[in-house]
């Protein structure tokens, strides 16, 4: 509490106040008498402020924080620079108690005074004279607004004159109610809190609307000296203040006695001044403030902005409970973090978006779902799919599983021979392209992809969505397809979107509405979608990723890339050094791309796709999708069905089951239209791209290099097929027999084959 001060009061004090209160007084009367202004005459005022000061300019814009709310009205985040909350409100939303104290306080007679209270001056000085303490101020509300949104503080005479005529200036063109609540929104209250709003949550984790008169009378008294009297910095103070706000609430006839005693008695709970630190998911909210820094220029933690985004609070919440359990349970395994993007490939929403396995663990802080990583084997998604859209191979066309190597792409930079192996260390023979897609054997996919053509494969990927592989077509080398380019975890995510929605590409989207304060939407009508494939290949690179037949070689029979009652499309993807696992799957109403490794890039510890990566994908869609029909679409026009020795699977119109000396060690020399290069003619034998492949890595497959070894020593020391007479031609064929695929589901209820429930 303050101590009233009794040492003798100087005679001299009495006169500096006089004159304190008597100079003021006559440069007013002076100004106003010269300018020929009165209370009546108030549209006088704008000529002699445009004539004699200058034009008013337009009121300073003060920061305000931004609110982001979840796509179900929950309040995700209050975005706003560190230390500083501004919060406007209208003048309905605060309490009657804080306008009453507020106004007894600074302005007694506000509703029926000008903008300029002559009288007011003398009572100030009169009010600091007898109670050897500031009561009221000499400003009007009006005056303390103009100061605030129109001028500096600067203890100025000019500054003062100009003041006065901004005052005058707002009074005749504001009503007396939207100044108080423009006062009440843009003074300071101290502790980083500009605004009722923002000190109601500030010091008590209130709105401004529930503070009652104890609270009220407190709040309104912090203006007067922010710092000071910060109650949670200087709580005596404060409650001195209080006091004095009560006493004036009393005089103005607005609280009884007993009133005020019993709210300057009443205990008050304070809050610790952190209440508008609300970012719940701080990697979406990151991702919030980016997409609207792109697509509004704006910078969110001052524009003041009301943003509605797509997140599922329900399902964000299982997303990350999800991704910390799978985590957890492999930290023997020396995994420390994973992420999660879940999107609805209809509108591109984003439903849930995890960049970490939580706050504490080691890069905690890190959105992982952001960084670029190697995709592994993932990215033989865009390889086949450019393949089969190409017309060069169908799901059943022939690809010898068998030693293989390139004469260049190993060591670093590409240079020294490359040896590509599969995962397990094996080959496999001969089998339908389907089957070594399923099974995600490296061989098999990297002469698919030089058969093919890297830039081709590039452009499809680039087409769905992948916008980090910026560099020349031409510059990227056959490890691509086996993911030693880094992606980040959201555009593979965005990019199988276009798998669920038969060719569609709608970009991923954070946020659906922004608006200001004065709520006009900013943010303009999402852009149409896009056509990044055939629907025909989307359909077949479902009919192979869906049917479970086409991955029982290395991944067994009903994996976590199976739901029970879904047919869903899966595909994994594990680096070389361990250091990344990943599952992408879907239906046509979910897709969920899942993460796990460390932030430190550290390796795992014998953690693949299926293991790491899976179960997270696997536990959420099938709680994300319980009740929730598939709705596989039929054949689309272009594709049709046939049986090939056994095989049933789906073929675009105009192709048919071929056997392609490229890929099946034919008597043909390898080529691609896409790179220069010469091969031998013997499973094993060397490639000579244009370009050459820097690290690389798969998802159930690996890839060595050696810079030594030729590429003839290196296929001498594999084991070789044994050539065996073939429907089709003489080729070599398989030492290990891969067991006949099933017959391929149809997606969709216009296929004759039966959805198997799995």
């Amino acid at each position: 509490m303050h101590q009233r001060r009794t040492e003798p009061r100087s005679p001299w004090r009495y006169v500096l106040i006089a004159a304190a209160i008597v100079l003021p007084l006559f440069v007013i009367g002076a100004l106003f008498a010269l300018a020929g202004v009165s209370r009546t005459a108030a549209s006088l005022d704008v000529g002699l402020l445009d004539n004699t000061v200058g034009n008013l300019p337009a009121a300073r814009q003060l920061p305000a924080d931004s609110l982001v709310y979840d796509r179900s009205g929950g309040l995700l985040a209050d975005v706003h620079p560190a230390g500083d909350t501004r919060l406007p409100v209208s003048l309905d939303q605060v309490s009657p108690e804080l306008q009453k104290a507020t106004v007894d306080t600074e302005d007694r007679n506000f509703w029926h005074e000008g903008a300029v209270d002559p009288a007011r001056i003398l009572r100030a000085g009169f009010d600091d004279l007898t109670h050897d303490a500031p009561v009221q101020g000499a400003s009007t509300i009006t005056q303390q607004l103009a100061k605030v949104e129109y001028l500096d503080g600067s203890p100025t005479v000019a500054r003062k004159v100009r003041e006065l005529f901004v005052a005058r200036r707002i009074e005749a063109t504001e009503s007396k109610q939207q100044i108080l609540q423009d006062y009440l929104n843009d003074i300071p209250y101290g502790h980083g809190a500009t605004g009722i709003q923002g000190a109601a949550h500030t010091f008590f984790n209130l709105d401004a609307s529930k503070l009652d008169l104890a609270e009220a009378a407190l709040l309104a008294g912090l203006p007067d000296a922010p710092s000071e009297l910060d109650p949670l910095a200087h709580p005596d103070a404060a409650k001195a203040r209080q006091k004095i706000v009560l006493q004036s609430m009393v005089q103005a006839g607005d609280v009884s006695m007993e009133d005020a005693g019993a709210a300057y008695a009443e205990p008050l709970t304070f809050a610790d001044g952190s209440a508008d630190n609300v970012n719940a998911q701080p990697a979406f909210t990151a991702r919030v403030r980016q997409e609207l820094s792109s697509e509004l220029k704006v910078d969110s933690e001052q524009a003041g902005l009301r943003i509605v985004t797509t997140l599922d609070p329900g399902l964000e919440q299982l997303a990350q409970q999800t991704v910390a359990k799978q985590v957890q349970a492999l930290a023997a395994n020396h995994v420390s973090d994973g992420a999660l993007v879940t999107v609805d490939p209809a509108t591109g929403d984003v439903l849930a978006y995890i960049g970490s396995a939580g706050p504490n663990v080691p890069g905690g802080q890190i959105d992982m779902a952001a960084v670029p990583r190697q995709p592994g084997s993932t990215f033989k998604l865009y390889t086949y799919s450019t393949a089969i859209a190409s017309r060069k191979v169908t799901m059943l066309t022939p690809v010898l599983d068998a030693p293989f190597s390139l004469q260049t792409g190993g060591g670093a930079g590409g240079i020294g021979s490359y040896v590509v192996t599969n995962y397990d260390q094996k080959y496999h023979g001969l089998l339908p392209l389907e089957m070594a897609l399923g099974n995600s054997l490296n061989v098999p996919a990297v002469k698919v992809e030089m058969y093919t053509g890297i830039p081709d494969i590039v452009n499809t990927a680039r087409a769905m969505g992948v916008t980090t592989l910026n560099d020349p077509p031409q510059s990227y080398t056959p490890s691509l397809t086996l993911g030693a380019y880094p992606v980040p975890l959201w555009e593979m995510a965005q990019a199988a979107t276009v798998f669920a929605n038969q060719g569609l590409l709608r970009p991923m989207r954070f946020v659906t509405s922004a608006k200001d304060a004065s709520g006009r939407e900013l943010l303009p009508a999402p852009p149409q979608p896009k056509r990044a494939l055939d629907p025909a290949v989307v359909f077949v690179m479902n009919q192979v990723l869906s049917n479970d037949a086409n991955r029982v070689l290395e991944f067994g029979p009903n994996s976590a890339l199976t739901l029970p009652n879904h047919l869903v499309a899966a595909k994994t993807g594990t680096t070389n050094d361990y250091k990344d696992n990943l599952t992408i799957g879907w239906t046509t109403r979910l897709v969920t791309a899942a993460w796990v490794g460390n932030a430190d890039d550290s390796a795992m510890q014998g953690t693949t796709g299926v293991t790491g990566a899976a179960p997270i994908w696997h536990d959420l869609m099938a709680q994300a999708l319980n009740g929730v029909p598939d709705g596989w679409p039929g054949p689309p026009p272009g594709v049709h069905q046939t049986t090939f020795e056994g095989h049933q699977a789906y073929l675009l119109d105009g192709t048919n089951p071929t056997w392609v000396p490229q890929l099946t060690g034919g008597a043909s020399s390898y080529a691609t239209p896409s790179l220069t290069a010469a091969a031998s003619a013997t499973p094993g034998g060397s490639v000579t791209p244009a370009a050459s492949p820097s690290a690389s890595s798969s998802s159930s497959a690996s890839s060595s290099a050696s810079s030594s070894a030729s590429p003839a020593a290196t296929a001498a020391t594999q084991p070789t097929p044994q050539p065996t007479a073939s429907s089709a031609q003489s080729t070599p064929a398989p030492t290990i027999q891969p067991p006949s695929p099933k017959p391929a589901p149809a997606l969709g209820p216009a296929s004759p084959a039966p959805i198997p429930k799995r």
